[in-house]
């Protein structure tokens, strides 16, 4: 629960012991307080899920760029044996053993570059996920924010008997509510 709802939760039922008042406020303000404790979990729930999501994207992104590497170092290896041999291997130089180089390394090469595109595929679906799970977070933080305005209003109820400051908090409530279901399932 965060401090603020947990704040205004002691503060209206101080007043209504002190003061007198309708005696749903601090129970709606216990219930509100909750739905805020659980609505923040969530939010930070998907936070640390789109970073994660995040930090898998960047290491997927360094395995595809170093098999790329080796998909460039490999390619080079061939593009040098195949040259020796089309422009005559110097005196010292075995034609048949450059050309098993480059038969060798011309067979590395598509299953570097499969590897490296299936890195990059899994990079490009970690991305979206936390995308996906940091739009969560933002919803749900607009339904817990609204959860601990609808507490703060219902204090208030209890401070100075409005009669529509509650309609308001239910307002905020519900509202509340809406945001954090639609971020669950965004």
């Amino acid at each position: 629960m965060s401090a603020s709802a947990a704040k205004s939760f002691e503060e209206a039922k101080e007043r209504h012991e002190h003061h007198g008042g309708p005696s749903w406020v601090p129970i709606a303000a216990a219930v509100l307080a909750v739905l805020a404790a659980i609505s923040g979990y969530f939010g930070n729930l998907r936070s640390t899920q789109a970073l994660v999501e995040k930090n898998d994207a960047i290491v997927a992104t360094t395995h595809a760029s170093d098999t790329w590497s080796q998909y460039q170092s490999e390619r080079v290896k061939y593009y040098i044996a195949t040259t020796a041999v089309d422009q005559g291997v110097n005196a010292n130089g075995n034609e048949d053993n450059l050309r098993r180089l480059a038969d060798a390394e011309k067979l590395k090469a598509p299953p570097l570059m499969t590897k490296a595109r299936g890195f990059e595929e899994e990079a490009q679906r970690h991305n979206e996920r936390s995308e996906r799970l940091l739009q969560q977070h933002e919803t749900i933080e607009v339904g817990s924010t609204l959860f601990e305005v609808a507490i703060v209003l219902v204090s208030i109820t209890a401070l100075v008997g409005s009669r529509v400051l509650p309609y308001t908090a239910g307002a905020a409530a519900v509202l509340g509510m809406i945001f954090f279901l639609v971020g669950l399932t965004r």
